[in-house]
């Protein structure tokens, strides 16, 4: 069985991790990840409909 070179964590770049917040978010699971970009877009967009932009 060939494995996904992109679950390998040696396939990242060692420049992403520089920023604490970019090697937290590379630690999450892609779930997880996935999970907070739901919630941050949807927030997004709540808050713009309070404002009135959307």
């Amino acid at each position: 069985m060939v494995s996904d070179a992109t679950d390998d964590a040696d396939s990242r770049p060692d420049a992403a991790t520089d920023s604490p917040l970019a090697a937290r978010w590379l630690a999450l699971d892609r779930g997880w990840q996935a999970l907070a970009l739901g919630i941050t877009v949807v927030g997004a967009h709540l808050a713009g409909q309070a404002a009135g932009l959307f």
